[in-house]
């Protein structure tokens, strides 16, 4: 790929390699070389005026770059606190909690998404891994009332700020699959909670 350059005579930009006179003076650029053609770029200034909302992306050359606010690129974003998984005891939440965040992760793809949103969905896995971290393998049944009621008010937290940013998941039932272990905990199935917030957005 070929640099881009900036003409030392008129400004104009050119691609360094393919051309051997400026397109828009003339000027013979065989004469010059890169690193006069590197100096000319950095003593280029930007003079915006007149601008409303936001500008991005001015005067940024090279391959690889990412310009945007509030943008969600590929996976990896969605995720719960590898020290958060590690605390507890019984694998099957741990792993729920992982293949779900995959799976969010993998359905936002070419989603615009503001990062509060995402910090938020975070922060709620966090709290649901913290939540059934004193839970006992084989004593699930035997939680009280009140830690059923904070599973069941965590896992609602999570559905809803997913549903919040992919309104279209309520309609997918594998979306939420993956938390059907927290169903045992809660005393009711996770899709059920699905339908009751799904319902009460589109009231």
């Amino acid at each position: 790929m070929c640099a881009v350059k900036y003409c030392s005579n008129c400004g104009s930009q050119i691609n360094l390699g393919t051309e051997k006179y400026c397109s828009n003076c003339g000027q013979d650029l065989t004469k010059l070389g890169a690193a006069a053609l590197q100096n000319e770029e950095n003593k280029r200034g930007i003079n915006i005026s007149g601008t409303q909302g936001d500008v991005m992306g001015v005067g940024v050359s090279g391959n690889n770059n990412i310009i945007g606010k509030n943008i969600v690129v590929g996976s990896g974003t969605i995720n719960v606190s590898h020290q958060e998984l590690a605390k507890i005891p019984i694998p099957e939440y741990a792993e729920a909690l992982d293949v779900f965040s995959k799976s969010i992760n993998e359905q936002l793809k070419g989603h615009q998404i503001p990062e509060e949103r995402v910090k938020e969905i975070n922060s709620g896995l966090d709290q649901l891994a913290k939540e059934v971290q004193d839970i006992k393998q084989g004593k699930e049944q035997e939680v009280d009332y009140v830690k059923q009621k904070n599973v069941e008010t965590k896992t609602a937290s999570v559905i809803q700020r997913v549903l919040d940013v992919l309104p279209q998941a309520a309609e997918t039932t594998a979306t939420f699959t993956p938390l059907a272990p927290f169903s045992k905990l809660i005393g009711k199935g996770v899709q059920g909670i699905v339908d009751a917030i799904a319902n009460r957005k589109k009231s």
